[in-house]
């Protein structure tokens, strides 16, 4: 014996018609002509087995929200190709901007009392509290408008080259004294200025500042490899490391101007160079001992080298955004003579 229909009455069948009329309505996406028809089956068949859920489905869509965050999961909004580029001010660059700054200072004042000579050890801390203090203080009121990681990196990092590139001027040009130590503090000002100029034009972010930090590094690095196999002089061995890194910077730093990478990725790459290196030296070390060593320099290079491609390849879609699923709901049909339920559409 079969159960008896739910609505006995002469309008059953039109209110099946309305009711196939507002699913596919519903399906279609058009939400108030689906709500009307819906809300006219349960006039007819207020037990109507799935008319109550897609009424309430359709009033849902219609909820202001709803169709803003309906429409967002549909249509994931694509990035402008230059707006994962940029790096939103953080207090974390202005934190990491004092604290170089401030030793920075601090070595200054140090540096400066150096020159004047200064017998009393309570002028070294006075000289060297003030110029931490001038350090900090400059830092933190320089970037009250906000300063991004990148803007921080690159002025650190000219710091840093500065004190490097100061001292190794005071062997490629002999310098000794109060001339060295005067080298060492223009260098370190100087390359700070060239790198305050590149944060406030350039607007780098901190994987680009690290890219070319890593170029000249790592182009040093090999060059001094190399020119170790070689006799000459150590005045000439630093001037032609200057000049290597110098080109390693500006390439790199060029290089890294049309490229969106991130500080992690460097990092990466670095610890491949660093890996291949090992490997260079421990193959040819096992193979000749230390009796060949200019050949163990030229292994590691090598290793540096190849380390480094290798890297690169193998984290080439390190940086690729993890794009959350684009994912509807939306009614359906289970099977031609099946029930109704609820879809979950994607693209994983």
């Amino acid at each position: 014996m079969s159960a008896p229909p739910l609505v006995a009455s002469d309008e059953t069948c039109a209110a099946e018609s309305d009711y196939a009329a507002g699913f596919d309505a519903l399906v279609r996406g058009e939400d108030s002509r689906a709500l009307e028809l819906l809300e006219r089956v349960l006039r007819v068949c207020p037990r109507h087995p799935y008319a109550p859920e897609l009424a309430r489905l359709a009033r849902t869509r219609l909820e202001p929200g709803a169709r803003l965050a309906q429409d967002t999961l549909a249509r994931p909004v694509d990035a402008e190709p230059e707006a994962t580029l940029k790096e939103g001010p953080s207090q974390g660059a202005r934190a990491s901007l004092t604290v170089v700054q401030t030793l920075h200072g601090i070595t200054q004042g140090v540096l400066l009392c150096s020159i004047a000579n200064c017998q009393d050890g309570r002028a070294f801390v006075a000289v060297s509290l003030l110029g931490g203090g001038a350090g900090a203080a400059i830092s933190m009121l320089a970037t009250r408008s906000g300063l991004t990681q990148g803007q921080a990196a690159a002025i650190n990092s000219g710091t840093v080259w500065g004190f490097g590139y100061g001292l190794a001027s005071t062997s490629t040009f002999d310098l000794e004294g109060e001339s060295s130590t005067g080298a060492v503090m223009v260098g370190a000002l100087g390359f700070t200025g060239l790198g305050i100029l590149v944060a406030e034009f350039a607007r780098p972010t901190a994987g680009q500042v690290s890219l070319a930090n890593s170029g000249g590094l790592w182009a040093g690095v090999v060059a001094g490899l190399l020119m170790a196999t070689q006799s000459g002089e150590t005045r000439d061995f630093i001037a032609l490391e200057q000049g290597v890194v110098g080109a390693g910077l500006i390439t790199f730093a060029l290089v890294g101007r049309n490229l969106d990478i991130s500080r992690g990725r460097v990092l990466l790459i670095d610890a491949g160079g660093i890996l291949g290196g090992l490997v260079g030296l421990s193959a040819l070390f096992l193979a000749f001992n230390d009796d060949h060593g200019d050949a163990l320099l030229v292994g590691t290079a090598v290793g540096v080298v190849a380390g480094l491609g290798t890297a690169t390849f193998l984290t080439h879609d390190f940086d690729e955004p993890d794009d959350a699923p684009t994912v509807s709901v939306v009614p359906a049909t289970l099977g031609r003579h099946g029930g109704l339920g609820l879809a979950v559409l994607g693209q994983f």
